[in-house]
């Protein structure tokens, strides 16, 4: 017994649960339906293939919302400084959003305090308690600023896992299963600095991590104007040539026709997306 419960094999007879982790937000938590977005296109991708899946979301609009209300003379002073240095806030400016809240949201992150740690750990108790309680193999699907909280948060369970836990021989051991990225800005030395991959030991398994990026997402290329980037790319920054780290790390180039701010919003509907994400979950 450890404090998320009995730990228990995930049984991959269970239906799939991808767990989806959105990016800077506006509005409440009720607001969120990135999850159900992800469900329609895995959905519409499926074409027979028998398995059966729920998608839910991982919801920390509040934990920021409390936050940025004691940051609001900070945002409001540095905002214009903030706005000339992230691509995230400039493109979030031409889309008419609220500025504080989202920029808001990007300052909590790139300080790494307690608000930060809280969304982090909250993370980390959700993926424990879906592991401890039902055993459902569970995927994580992340897009923008929520990658950074995914991975930080799978490196830590790899981390500090209990007895038994991420056993690399094992997947039924992996409390997750994979994980997939949309528009990352973890290429970006803002975001990317000090991050590494946890070592899972030694072993034949390996975690998988899937990286989708357009070169016109100026989330991902950190390009106001969403200039065309070539060579960005993950997998090179993140994988070492170590035996026992056991990630394999795949980027894939997304051609989805649209650029700037609609291109870092396009991998929702990505077909190919949604292709690849049927062959995870049922692989």
């Amino acid at each position: 017994m450890n404090e998320w419960g009995d730990i228990v094999s995930v049984d991959p007879s269970k239906p799939r649960e991808i767990l989806v982790v959105p990016g800077v937000q506006t509005g409440t938590d009720a607001d969120l339906t990135q999850h159900e977005q992800i469900r329609k296109l895995i959905a519409s991708r499926l074409n027979g293939v028998p398995v059966s899946f729920t998608t839910q979301v991982y919801a920390y609009e509040h934990i920021d919302d409390a936050a940025q209300a004691k940051l609001t003379k900070v945002l409001s002073g540095v905002g214009k400084a903030l706005l000339a240095e992230l691509p995230l806030a400039d493109a979030i400016v031409g889309a008419g959003e609220s500025v504080i809240d989202l920029v808001g949201d990007v300052v909590i992150a790139l300080q790494d305090g307690s608000t930060a740690s809280q969304i982090r750990n909250g993370l980390c108790d959700r993926i424990m308690q879906t592991y401890a309680t039902t055993g459902a193999p569970l995927y994580i699907v992340a897009h923008s600023l929520g990658s950074v909280y995914a991975l930080d948060a799978i490196n830590q369970l790899m981390r500090t896992r209990p007895d038994g836990v991420f056993d690399r021989d094992s997947r039924k051991t992996w409390p997750v299963q994979g994980l997939v990225t949309m528009g990352s800005p973890l290429g970006l030395s803002l975001f990317g600095a000090g991050r590494s991959l946890a070592a899972l030991g030694t072993g034949r398994k390996w975690f998988r991590w899937f990286n989708y990026w357009s070169r016109t997402d100026p989330v991902v290329s950190a390009s106001f104007y969403g200039q065309p980037l070539i060579g960005y790319e993950i997998a090179e920054r993140y994988v070492r040539a170590d035996a026992q780290q056991g990630w394999v790390v795949h980027d894939r180039v997304v051609d989805s026709g649209q650029a700037w701010l609609a291109a870092h919003l396009a991998y929702w509907h990505y077909a190919p997306l949604g292709d690849d994400l049927v062959t995870f979950i049922s692989s």
